[in-house]
This record gives C-alpha cells, structure tokens and sequence, in this order.
C-alpha cells in the first residue's frame, strides 16, 4: 500500500532549505502564521504579541537564544503542515503532551532546551501526522 504522505525525508529537507532562507521577520510572520502569536511570544521568551509584531515589522531584535528556539520550532511546525496538519492541529500538539517526549508538552521541550535530541522531536511531530 502506498502511502498518502510525501516523504518525510524530502519534506524535511524542503522545510529546512526554507528555514535556511528567512531572515528574522519571516521566520516570526511563518511561524506565527502556523503557531499563533501567543504562542510564537511564548517560545520567544517574550511577554507580549506586540512584541512578536514588533519582530515581524523589523523593530525589535531577536536575542540568539530566541531565535534558536523559534528556529526548532519553525523546523517541526513547518514539517507537520506541509505533511499535511492543519495550524488547529499544530498548535495543539505544540501544548499538549506528548508521550514520545517523556509526556513533556513540546513548546515546554523546545523552551527549555532548544537543542534537545531533534530526531526524537521530528519523530513526535511525524508521528502525529502521520498516526
């Protein structure tokens, strides 16, 4: 049986030559379109959604740690919508927990250490579209 999802290997790879092109506000206005804003605000350490327009309008700075951490967001995020989740359901996996993560919601992974095992959150993040 042939299955109804792209390759995840090729998708990925797509996501992250994309991912290798956005400067600061695109990476924010992509992942906002995909995450919502409080949520974006949330995984950039930040207090407020005015703060995530101010990053999109180019008039506040992205801290490094921010961007890395919006950075692996945006990986698994764009990764589960172009294999076909919708925003709903992004934002939802995003916040709940996930047994694949040690039941660990994986905004919460991703805020407290933006460079944890990446296979074993892209495998959570398929395994949720794809299951």
């Amino acid at each position: 049986m042939e299955s109804v999802h792209p390759s995840v290997d090729a998708v990925y790879d797509q996501v992250t030559a994309h991912l290798a092109t956005l400067d600061g506000p695109g990476l924010v206005e992509e992942l906002r379109a995909l995450l919502g804003a409080r949520l974006v605000a949330y995984l950039a350490g930040v207090s407020s959604t005015s703060t995530v327009s101010s990053y999109i309008d180019d008039a506040a700075t992205i801290s490094d740690y921010a961007r890395d951490r919006l950075q692996a967001a945006y990986t698994v995020a764009a990764l589960q919508h172009k294999l076909g989740a919708t925003p709903g359901l992004i934002q939802a996996w995003f916040q709940g927990r996930d047994p694949l993560l040690n039941d660990r919601a994986p905004a919460r992974v991703i805020v407290d250490d933006p460079s944890y095992d990446r296979h074993t959150m892209i495998s959570a993040a398929v395994a949720m579209v794809i299951e």
